[in-house]
């Protein structure tokens, strides 16, 4: 027997949520490669001075560094630039009436074998995930760094991060996925705290 259309929990609308999947990684590649590119300025003046004062090698093994460090100032400005685009205009998390759309940042990187190589060129999880395929969702985490999982059959479960989007948004998100799956939350594995 089918269940009745008429009496079935109401589908959410479709939604979009930001979710800053890269800001995070700009943010240490700002960092990292700018302490190098500050290291490498700082490195040729006192390489061209040793140079001047008659210390060749020291002065020319000074000045190398240096030169080679300086580019990374490019990459650190080019990161910072990503990052803020990132920021401005955001991936977004998509809650249709079928599926859960994911963002390339999101979707992972592909699975690697034993030696690091990657299996396949795809993500870890696919553009989309239908709802109809989920099995399982559970909030899990601490109050201010919750995760949501959500098992489908992929390869691992997607989880959602509440850092890496705006708390309401977030706690929209997991309102409108238990109002289109509440037997997934039921149905959630009880070896962790579900909130």
């Amino acid at each position: 027997m089918e269940p009745d259309p008429a009496h079935a929990p109401p589908l959410p609308a479709e939604r979009a949520y930001p979710y800053y999947a890269g800001w995070q990684a700009a943010c240490c590649s700002v960092f990292f490669f700018g302490l190098i590119g500050s290291i490498g300025v700082a490195l040729f003046p006192s390489g061209y001075e040793k140079f001047r004062a008659g210390q060749l090698p020291t002065g020319i093994a000074l000045m190398i560094m240096g030169l080679f460090g300086i580019p990374t100032l490019v990459m650190s400005f080019l990161s910072l630039v990503a990052g803020v685009r990132d920021r401005l205009a955001p991936p977004l998390l998509r809650l249709t009436a079928t599926a859960l759309v994911l963002p390339m940042g999101a979707r992972g990187a592909p699975p690697e074998d034993g030696d690091g190589q990657p299996l396949s060129a795809e993500p870890l999880h696919p553009a989309e995930i239908a709802l109809a395929a989920v099995r399982w969702a559970k909030r899990d985490g601490p109050r201010f760094n919750a995760t949501l999982d959500i098992e489908y059959g992929g390869r691992a479960p997607f989880r959602v991060e509440q850092a890496l989007m705006a708390f309401a948004d977030f706690d929209d998100l997991e309102r409108a996925l238990r109002a289109a799956l509440p037997g997934a939350f039921a149905a959630a594995p009880a070896d962790s705290q579900t909130e």
